[in-house]
């Protein structure tokens, strides 16, 4: 029997082992610098698109503010108009409410001119721009006289006869429409 003998490994290039170690550790080292780095850039693009995002949203809220500015300026213009058209439908109404005003001042210089002996005037209502007057006659002669006369004192009233009916004391009991005002006016 042959006796083994134990051969020792004798590394003859160590350097090698070592070299190889410091290239690991190395490598170890940039993998760990390059996900630092990576991180590092993660943090700053996150704290940019923060930044951009934080300043959108401030544009945006600038925005608004000047948004309801401007819808309060245009409410308080509908405000303004509508104050605007209520006032110029009470100037228009004040203005047919003078016009009205003389148009009777005419109205009634015209009846006193035109009203005949004979004949009594008992009411005068307004009915919109139409006058309507009734009265008693000792006639209808009388009526018909009274009818003439309001178209020559006054011709732009448009006198119409509406009824003539008997009275029990042989007087005549009349209605006649007359135009308040001229045609063009209102």
């Amino acid at each position: 029997m042959k006796a083994v003998v134990e051969v020792p490994c004798i590394n003859l290039l160590p350097h090698r082992q070592a070299a190889r170690r410091k290239r690991i550790r190395l490598l170890l080292w940039q993998l760990a610098g390059g996900a630092l780095l990576g991180l590092l850039l993660a943090l700053a693009a996150g704290a940019w698109l923060q930044h951009q995002f934080d300043a959108q949203l401030r544009r945006q809220e600038g925005w608004r503010n000047a948004m309801q500015q401007v819808n309060t300026v245009l409410a308080a213009g509908k405000r303004v108009q509508g104050e605007t058209a209520a006032l110029l439908l009470r100037q228009q109404a004040i203005a047919r409410l003078q016009e009205q005003r003389n148009a009777w001042v005419r109205m009634l210089a015209a009846l006193a001119q035109a009203m005949p002996a004979g004949v009594a005037l008992h009411s005068v209502r307004q009915e919109t721009a139409m006058v309507r007057l009734q009265g008693q006659a000792v006639s209808q002669e009388k009526v018909a006289a009274l009818l003439l006369a309001l178209a020559q004192a006054a011709p732009w009233s448009r006198p119409e006869v509406m009824e003539v009916r008997g009275a029990a004391d042989g007087a005549v009991d009349w209605t006649i429409r007359l135009a308040l005002s001229p045609a063009g006016q209102s």
